[in-house]
């Protein structure tokens, strides 16, 4: 499978110069009296709705902290920027700053830059120097957040190996108070290493922010009926049993506990690794202090006896996505990265709820309706955001009977839908739609995300997954077989529904060319669409080259299939 982190970025140049600290006694060991070591970088950014939008300075907030060192016969030999501050600036035009960003200034100067930052102590100017081996670089942001200081082994050692965190936080319970969670932009650099060969040229650091975004919707297309409640299940504390709740919250389970991690003012160390390759990296380990763990997570609250959004497009937030008070204007929480070191396990929705016929005064109650998002899409990644929309459709895998007594109140056979969005901080995007039933079909294309849905097009794959609804676990698939667990894409005439594709008498003229549908069996080959593939066994790509609806049907026992249905716009010429 796809990694599903999109990091993008603009780009960030400092230049920096020499100092009183001087990289060498002998002036021959400056190349070039005029050449000062450089600095650039990229900021990646995860959503248009943080005070850190625009350009890598606004991101950054005009600030971060540089820690650099130089190696010679491989120890550390001097510490060059020594927890230097780094500040943005309107002038281009010194020797220390020749595309925006100073470091050069005197112990106390204040009201640096954007960021407003005060110097701590003299910053000097630097050059390279040619009798070093290399130099190693890590750089953060906002200054105060970061403490190479604590790093250990970084005076006489061979590394720069850590740095302590803080000022992190992330949503996860449910916040219904007056005060929203304060979840300022944390952004850690990439850890660079600069041999000799590339002296002269920018240090190219690569910010990404050690934060995520997630918002979950819901909407609902049931004719004559509108869903005037919704409650969740959730875990007790890390208990093996989902209990239903008299919560109006999304909640989001995994059966892994300690798997969705929250708080406030939380510290954490970033551990940095591969100084004697030529990429190094980091990893990111999260302190326990404050950290709360737990295998539930809370997106908005949808109010009891109000009518739910009826389009994915809607442009309420609170109609698509709830309300909560550390939510954004678009619907997205701000929330920490899955730990590094915990594997990816499916995200489990469970629900009940109450269907309303407004003319009648009807009520309906369906309950424990069941889905699970693949691990492909669940844990989740720095610097990345995801959207997860929920379509309750007149298909439902609930009951509206007693859950506990399925032999004489059996599950509906019509599946909630829901669609989940992995959106990157650029327009490179993946979108993917699941069906709740038994089991779940998932698809997603690249770019496929806009501002509140999703939008498959015309001529770029469309990928597709089969997974058991409780666990997650991909099904073994087939294509060209009449065996169990075979798969097709059928290109349809007109919209139906999972639940029309399921009733023959309603299916008859579904299919184009007047083709029939049968409870057993799908239209004549002529309907089918052909450049369908399979990777591992696991993973079906078919390419659309037609605007319309398209069914991809899963043979799911003998003489049993199971539908998901997507809607394929034509793809926009660009024109030169």
């Amino acid at each position: 499978m796809r990694k599903y982190l999109i990091f993008a970025a603009s780009a960030l140049a400092l230049a920096s110069c020499s100092s009183d600290d001087f990289l060498g006694e002998n002036p021959g060991n400056v190349q070039n009296a005029t050449t000062a070591i450089n600095f650039g970088g990229e900021a990646g950014k995860i959503t248009r709705g943080t005070k850190n939008e625009g350009s890598p300075a606004e991101m950054l907030n005009g600030q971060f902290k540089v820690y650099g060192v130089k190696i010679t016969n491989g120890t550390i030999s001097h510490n060059v920027f020594p927890d230097y501050y780094v500040w943005d600036v309107a002038d281009k035009n010194t020797t220390s700053n020749t595309s925006g960003w100073e470091y050069v200034g005197a112990k106390d100067a204040s009201n640096l830059g954007t960021g407003k930052i005060t110097l701590t102590k003299d910053q000097t100017i630097k050059y390279w120097d040619y009798s070093a081996t290399e130099y190693r670089f890590v750089a953060g942001s906002p200054i105060e957040a970061f403490d190479y200081k604590t790093s250990t082994d970084k005076t006489t050692g061979t590394h720069i190996t850590e740095v302590k965190v803080t000022g992190l936080a992330g949503h996860i319970e449910a916040n219904n108070t007056t005060t929203a969670l304060k979840t300022d932009p944390v952004y850690i650099a990439d850890p660079v290493k600069v041999v000799k060969d590339n002296y002269q040229k920018p240090v190219e650091f690569s910010f990404k922010r050690h934060q995520s975004m997630v918002r979950v919707g819901l909407y609902e297309t049931i004719p004559g009926y509108s869903i005037t409640d919704i409650k969740f299940y959730a875990y007790d504390t890390d208990g093996p049993t989902l209990k239903a709740s008299d919560d109006n919250n999304v909640i989001l389970t995994s059966a892994t506990p300690g798997y969705f991690v929250g708080g406030s003012n939380l510290t954490g160390t970033v551990t940095y690794t591969g100084w004697d390759t030529e990429t190094p990296s980091y990893t990111f380990k999260y302190d326990d202090t404050g950290l709360t763990k737990s295998k539930n997570w809370y997106a908005g609250k949808f109010t009891p006896n109000t009518k739910l959004a009826t389009t994915s497009s809607e442009t309420d937030v609170a109609t698509l996505y709830g309300t909560d008070k550390d939510m954004s204007t678009t619907g997205y929480f701000t929330v920490l990265p899955t730990p590094t070191a915990t594997e990816p396990s499916p995200i489990l929705i469970k629900c009940d709820y109450t269907l309303t016929d407004f003319n009648t005064g009807e009520t309906i109650n369906v309950k424990g309706a069941t889905a699970a998002i693949p691990a492909a899409f669940s844990k989740w990644e720095a610097n990345t955001r995801y959207t997860y929309l929920f379509k309750i459709s007149d298909n439902t895998n609930g009951t509206t009977g007693n859950p506990d007594d399925p032999d004489h109140d059996p599950a509906g056979l019509f599946p909630i839908t829901f669609a989940a969005v992995v959106k990157g901080s650029t327009d490179a995007q993946y979108g993917t739609t699941t069906t709740v039933a038994t089991p779940s079909i998932t698809t997603y294309q690249d770019g496929s995300v806009t501002e509140n849905s999703i939008e498959y097009k015309t001529g770029k794959p469309i990928y597709a997954t089969v997974a058991e609804e409780t666990t997650g676990t991909l099904n073994a698939l087939k294509i060209n077989s009449t065996d169990v667990g075979n798969v097709q894409v059928y290109k349809l005439s007109k919209e139906r529904t999972e639940a029309e594709l399921q009733i023959a008498a309603i299916a008859k003229d579904e299919i184009k060319d007047a083709n029939k549908v049968t409870s057993t069996e799908v239209p004549t080959t002529d309907t089918t669409v052909g450049n369908v593939t399979l990777d591992a066994n696991k993973y079906l790509t078919f390419t659309p080259d037609a605007a319309g609806w398209y069914a991809i049907q899963y043979k799911y026992a003998a003489d049993t299939y199971k539908y998901k249905v997507v809607y394929v716009k034509a793809a926009t010429t660009v024109v030169p």
